[in-house]
């Protein structure tokens, strides 16, 4: 079984009331923007706020091991601190939006950051969500980190390719 962080979903609920917390906390959110991995966001009471939220829906719902399912959610967790606006659409979608003649992400970065392990895409991350002028879905950002890997990974190839223009 696995969980979903979309919207009306339980635990997509539950990150979004925890995100909209979040940006009302400007020290909790300023410190989970300081972590430079999802270990150190691990360390910061704003996280905890989080799992505490989702204890029943992880132990039951995720199969990976908890301790694996703690460390993408913090991964989750950390980067959503860094998102100011919400949006709908995806991630891959938005990346290859134009910006002028060109997409905001070249293929050449895209295929970049497709081949990055779990274990090094936090910061890659940070700088999309950026480049993404801080705004993303909180539901695609969420599903996409906390499940990274091959089927992600396909997902995001057929969002991006179809929409971009070099």
């Amino acid at each position: 079984m696995s969980i979903s962080f979309n919207a009306g979903r339980p635990a997509g609920d539950i990150v979004a009331n925890w995100w909209e917390g979040l940006q009302q906390d400007n020290g909790g959110r300023a410190q989970l923007r300081r972590c430079k991995s999802p270990e150190e966001v691990m360390l910061e009471p704003a996280f905890h706020r989080l799992p505490n939220r989702m204890r029943g829906l992880l132990e039951s719902e995720v199969s990976l091991p908890a301790e694996e399912s703690y460390r993408r959610l913090a991964a989750v967790a950390g980067l959503l601190s860094h998102v100011k606006t919400r949006n709908d659409k995806p991630l891959a979608a938005r990346m290859a939006e134009s910006q002028g003649s060109r997409p905001r992400f070249s293929s050449l970065r895209f295929r970049r950051l497709m081949k990055e392990p779990f274990d090094d895409l936090y910061p890659s991350m940070i700088r999309v969500i950026r480049q993404l002028d801080k705004t993303a879905s909180l539901s695609d950002l969420a599903n996409s980190v906390f499940y990274w890997g091959d089927k992600v990974r396909k997902e995001w190839a057929l969002a991006y390719f179809p929409n971009v223009v070099e």
